[in-house]
């Protein structure tokens, strides 16, 4: 009896975005759906909200496609004769609740430059909220351990098989990143992105909390950065930090501070710089 292969968790974009499969495509292999990222999905886990189920069957066949919503998008899920337990479950659900779902991926390619991926569905369980925000968490931490390994193999220079095997070492998916990185053209730029959709989905869960702003550092670093040699024009440094949202009066006190407290000095007048 073949083992079965561990589901793995991916957002719903990036598993949306995903057009490469890999695999012997026989009965006694695994098949994967490889993300941008690297992950190798034979079957997947997911936790959402279920917003829409319907029938799509024709000619007294069952199949029930739906949606299940995380922070990123959605999953699309279909489940028929083969999958009747989900099937039965997904005819009874009253949309919206939050359910987990486990099963097969599949990339279904009409024609060229199409594709649509989607969840053969083995187990479906309603959950509450706390079980789907602590599934944001995990793999948000997934996803971003994925994107640093990407990211080094990118810096590496390696590609195609001397790659796979630089990377044998970092990771499970070294196989599939190498793929990944060649038939997506993987960028700097697309993970950034793609860091980006993870600080957006953690940004649904964890509550905000506004830094302080040391204001009297942010001067001394605006000086820095503005500063060619001579200096900084005091009104640049405070229609800088205006335009970042900062009252001017605020700001003309704490050059002020820094100045008497000798953490910055006048060169010339009207010009500061750091110490």
């Amino acid at each position: 009896m073949t083992e079965r292969e561990t589901a793995r968790r991916a957002f719903a974009r990036e598993l949306n975005d995903a057009t490469l499969t890999y695999g012997e495509h026989t009965d006694r292999t695994p098949n994967f759906v490889v993300t941008p990222t690297g992950a190798m999905c034979n079957r997947i886990f997911a936790v959402g909200v279920l917003t829409e189920v319907e029938n799509i069957g024709t000619g007294g066949q069952t199949l029930y496609r739906a949606r299940l919503a995380d922070p990123t998008g959605a999953f699309t899920i279909y489940a028929g004769q083969y999958q009747q337990e989900a099937a039965s479950f997904l005819s009874a659900a009253v949309t919206p609740i939050y359910v987990a779902v486990s099963g097969k991926v599949r990339v279904f390619s009409p024609e060229p430059g199409t594709s649509y991926t989607s969840i053969r569905p083995e187990e479906i369980n309603v959950v509450d909220r706390s079980v789907r925000d602590r599934w944001i968490y995990h793999t948000a931490a997934l996803t971003l351990d994925r994107i640093k390994v990407a990211e080094k193999a990118l810096a590496s220079g390696f590609r195609g098989e001397e790659l796979t095997w630089h990377l044998i070492h970092q990771t499970d998916d070294a196989p599939g990143l190498s793929r990944a990185i060649d038939h997506y053209q993987l960028s700097y730029n697309a993970l950034q992105a793609y860091r980006q959709m993870v600080f957006n989905a953690l940004s649904t869960i964890i509550e905000p909390v506004a830094p302080e702003i040391d204001l009297n550092q942010l001067v001394i670093e605006t000086v820095d950065r503005l500063d060619t040699g001579e200096g900084v024009k005091r009104e640049d440094i405070v229609a800088e930090l205006r335009d970042g949202g900062y009252d001017p009066e605020n700001v003309e006190a704490s050059i002020n501070q820094l100045l008497g407290e000798g953490r910055c000095y006048e060169p010339k007048i009207g010009f500061i710089k750091s110490i």
